[in-house]
C-alpha cells in the first residue's frame, strides 16, 4: 500500500508514443490498466488532452468514459490532467463533466489548463494568444454551470442565461476543479484564486523547481485566507519504465522518451521515473520531500506489467 501522506495515479495510454504504440488501446486493454492500478495500490486514473498533435492522440473524455464504470467498481478517482478548457465551450464541457461524475460514482477530479500547443487552437480557429484569458472566463462559467440549475454567466468570451446541466454530477456543490501550472508566479496565483487543487508537470519541472513553485502557491493561498495544508496537488506526465536492471530500463525507455519529448533524455533532473527499483524509489522520495501529494506516472510501454512492478517493488518502503 502507498504511504498515507501521498497517493499515486496512473495515466491511461491516450497518446500513441512514437516507436512503441502502433495501435490504439482497446476498451479491454484500458480496463486491464484500471484493474492493474487497483491491485497495485494506485488511487486515481489520469488522462491528458490534445486534439491535433505531433503524435496520434485519442479523445480524452471518451477514454475516461470508457473506464469510468470499472474505476467506480474499484473506488478509484478519475481525473483530467489536464483538459485544455479554451478548446471547448464550457456549457458543452459541463455536460460532459457532469456525466463523468455520475459514471464514476462521484469520483471525478476536473483538471483544466490553458492549453500548450498552438496546433490544437489553429485547427479549431481559436486564438492561441487569448488562451489564458479564456481559461479564467471558462473556469468561472464552468463552476457556475456545475453548481446548480439556472446558471447565467456574462464574461468576455462566454455568455449564457438560465442554463441547467441535467443530470447533475453527484459531488456537491460541484466536482473539484483543479488548475494546471508549470511554475510561473502569475499562473500559481491564478490557481490559488480559481482552483480547488494544483496540477504540476514532472516533464516540465524538477522536484526542486516544484518545491519553489509550491512555496509561491502556498503564499498566494494564505493571502486569500486559504489553508495550504488543505489544498491538494498532483504531479503528472511522469514517464516511467522500471526494471531490476537500471541499464536495461534505460535501454528500453530512453529512445521512447527522447522521441516523445523531442529532447535529449535528462537522467538527473527528476523528470522521468526510469531505472532500477532503488533509483526509482530515490526519485519518488525527492518528489515527496518537495511536497507532492499525488504522483502520476505514465508507463512508456507494457503498462499492466509496469503497474504491477510499481506496486510490488516501489511502493514498499516509501
Amino acid at each position: 500500500m502507498p504511504p498515507t501522506d501521498v497517493s499515486f495515479g496512473i495515466h491511461l495510454p491516450v497518446r500513441m508514443l512514437p516507436g512503441v504504440d502502433h495501435q490504439p488501446p482497446s476498451a479491454a486493454q484500458l480496463n486491464d490498466v484500471v484493474d492493474a492500478a487497483k491491485e497495485a495500490g494506485f488511487s486515481a486514473v489520469w488522462i491528458t488532452d490534445h486534439i491535433v498533435y505531433m503524435d496520434p492522440w485519442m479523445d480524452c473524455m471518451l477514454l475516461l468514459a470508457s473506464i469510468a464504470g470499472r474505476a467506480a467498481q474499484h473506488d478509484l478517482k478519475i481525473a483530467t490532467g489536464v483538459v485544455g478548457l479554451p478548446l471547448r465551450h464550457p456549457v458543452a464541457m459541463a455536460q460532459s463533466f457532469a456525466t463523468l461524475d455520475v459514471l464514476s460514482g462521484g469520483n471525478l477530479i476536473i483538471g483544466v489548463g490553458e492549453g500548450s500547443t498552438q496546433s490544437d487552437f489553429d485547427a479549431l480557429g481559436i486564438p492561441f494568444q487569448e488562451r489564458r484569458k479564456m481559461l479564467v472566463d471558462g473556469v468561472v462559467a464552468l463552476r457556475a454551470l456545475l453548481s446548480g440549475p439556472g446558471a447565467s454567466h456574462h464574461g468576455p468570451y462566454y455568455s449564457f442565461d438560465d442554463v441547467t446541466v441535467a443530470p447533475a454530477g453527484l459531488q456537491k456543490p460541484c466536482p473539484p476543479i483543479w488548475l494546471s501550472g508549470w511554475g510561473a508566479p502569475v499562473g500559481l496565483r491564478r490557481v490559488a484564486r480559481l482552483g480547488d487543487g494544483w496540477i504540476a508537470s514532472a516533464w516540465h519541472s524538477s522536484p526542486e523547481e516544484f518545491q519553489t513553485a509550491l512555496g509561491v502557491l502556498n503564499s498566494a493561498l494564505e493571502s486569500r485566507g486559504r489553508d495550504p495544508d488543505d489544498f491538494p496537488n498532483a504531479v503528472n506526465t511522469m514517464f516511467m519504465y522500471v526494471d531490476a536492471d537500471g541499464d536495461r530500463a534505460r535501454q528500453v525507455a530512453v529512445p521512447i522518451i527522447e522521441r516523445t519529448t523531442r529532447t535529449t533524455f535528462d537522467g538527473e533532473g527528476g523528470h522521468f521515473l526510469v531505472g532500477d527499483y532503488e533509483e526509482c524509489k530515490t526519485l519518488l522520495r525527492r518528489w515527496m520531500d518537495a511536497g507532492a501529494k499525488q504522483i502520476c506516472v505514465w508507463p512508456v510501454t507494457d503498462a499492466p506489467r509496469q503497474i504491477q512492478m510499481f506496486g510490488e517493488y516501489l511502493l514498499p518502503g516509501l
